[in-house]
């Protein structure tokens, strides 16, 4: 088979909550197994945060609890209502946690205000979110029979929150996993790549989530759905200036993107709510997962766990797998679309990886037996165990761009031609995606993109025939492949 490296440019740019499938049996099993419970635990400051408690039926036994706290509903709302399954998944239901879901404060059926990604400060009196899980979490461990033991997990948002229990932790508090957490909303996550404002998902999300809510009540806010295309570039063109969507569409009604617009730049805004920092010791275990292929908040588990390990190398762990955005909680993680990866990826981990961890630090059962870093190594379709992550055995390699569009491990000669050039036409926009969508969706992360590099707007370099396997494993830095065109 031929094989080459390929990298194509288009401009400077360059490119390389969530459930399972649910059963009617695991509906039966947990109704069968649990009770609820739906009740207001009081903060510090006196507000009053909704929460969700699922208990085992069989109380011979002392149990863990497992918590956590979000910002999209701890739905659906009732005693005789349950969520199917509870907890992370299947598995950890079967093993018996106490489950534990809190609308974080200002959402839904919490008390209070709520701030998007609230700064944390230290100034006495003072709440946040480190404070309410705190005040949560020494609530739950004096009013219920558990082993005394709190576990914290959650995806995207909620990934943000567990990363956030781990300023000032509670005592109680033995393991977390913030799976692909929000980390910084304008170095890498969501808003912002690099900096770069992210249009099409920003406003889609920002029209419902940044929305300053009428009531407390379990519904939330809507956000704009009349678009009136399937394609995002007629959209955006036809509306024009970002104010334009402000007043045309969210009619000045979401305070998120009020503020985003009010600072562009990376600013104290920005710098309040980049957490890592805060967090000066680690007392819990904590394992932090991304998937390779998200879409959202790739930046966020690779820059967790680089801050975590050199705070206490020991006490943190890695796992990234071949998923887009929270896809390792549901399904199996085999394929996405016609990529196969010849194994259950996504099962493998909660099995393997996601409960033995909690069930270790929680339970006192077994070791999780985890590597620093368990990384999925696609191509080779093999999970591979590291001391650290980027591994440490790996060498820099330049790339190097040559003017006759080939991608070379060699600098061009001095007298090859110093760039080579494209127009682009605003009015035929290089597509991300062969979907047509208004929304960000996922595929683009990993569909194969050969549709884009046939334009005469697009820069494609590629390599000989490789003769030998080539494998790519740690950071990836745009600055190799673009230093022949700064010199």
């Amino acid at each position: 088979m031929r094989l080459h490296l390929m990298l194509a440019l288009t401009g400077l740019i360059l490119s390389l909550g969530l459930r399972a499938q649910n059963t009617a049996q695991d509906s039966v099993y947990v109704y069968a197994h649990y009770t609820k419970q739906e009740i207001y635990i009081p903060m510090r400051d006196g507000k009053k945060l909704y929460t969700a408690i699922y208990t085992p039926r069989d109380t011979a036994k002392s149990y863990p609890i497992m918590m956590m706290r979000t910002p999209y509903s701890i739905a659906p709302y009732g005693e005789q209502n349950f969520r199917i399954p509870i907890g992370p998944s299947m598995e950890f239901v079967k093993e018996k946690f106490i489950f534990v879901y809190q609308d974080v404060r200002g959402k839904y059926k919490s008390e209070g205000d709520f701030i998007a990604n609230r700064p944390y400060t230290d100034t006495p009196g003072a709440v946040n979110e480190s404070t309410d899980t705190y005040d949560t979490i020494d609530w739950l461990v004096k009013q219920l029979k558990s082993n005394g033991n709190v576990g914290i997990w959650g995806i995207s948002s909620p990934g943000m929150y567990a990363s956030m229990s781990l300023i000032d932790s509670h005592p109680a508090l033995r393991a977390v996993s913030p799976q692909a957490p929000v980390t910084d909303w304008f170095l890498g996550d969501d808003r912002h790549h690099n900096g770069a404002f992210m249009l099409m998902g920003s406003f889609s999300f920002l029209s419902s989530f940044g929305k300053k809510r009428d009531s407390i009540g379990s519904k939330g806010a809507a956000g704009f759905s009349n678009y009136g295309t399937d394609q995002a570039y007629s959209f955006f063109l036809k509306a024009g200036a970002l104010s334009n969507l402000n007043q045309q569409y969210l009619k000045g009604e979401s305070v998120l993107w009020n503020e985003m617009m009010s600072h562009p730049n990376y600013d104290d805004y920005w710098t309040s709510r980049a957490y890592l920092s805060r967090i000066r010791e680690l007392k819990p275990k904590v394992l932090v997962v991304g998937g390779w292929f998200d879409q959202e908040d790739l930046y966020g588990p690779l820059k967790t766990y680089q801050a975590l390990q050199k705070i206490a190398s020991d006490r943190v762990k890695l796992v990234m797998g071949p998923w887009y955005h929270g896809s390792w909680s549901r399904g199996s993680g085999r394929q996405l679309d016609s990529l196969d990866f010849g194994q259950n990826t996504a099962s493998y981990y909660r099995k393997k990886i996601e409960l033995p961890f909690f069930v270790s630090h929680l339970k006192g059962q077994g070791k999780d037996g985890l590597a620093a870093a368990t990384v999925f190594v696609t191509g080779e379709n093999n999970w591979s165990s590291h001391r650290t992550w980027p591994v440490e055995e790996v060498r820099s390699q330049p790339l190097f761009l040559t003017a006759d569009r080939k991608l070379s491990l060699k600098p061009a000669p001095k007298s090859a031609s110093p760039y080579v050039s494209y127009i682009s036409d605003p009015s035929k926009p290089v597509p991300y995606t062969r979907e047509k969508t208004v929304l960000r969706g996922y595929k683009y992360m990993y569909e194969d993109q050969f549709f884009a590099a046939q334009r005469p707007d697009v820069l494609v370099f590629e390599t000989e025939v490789l003769e030998q396997d080539v494998k790519l494993m740690g950071e990836y830095s745009g600055e190799s492949v673009c230093q022949q065109y700064r010199q």
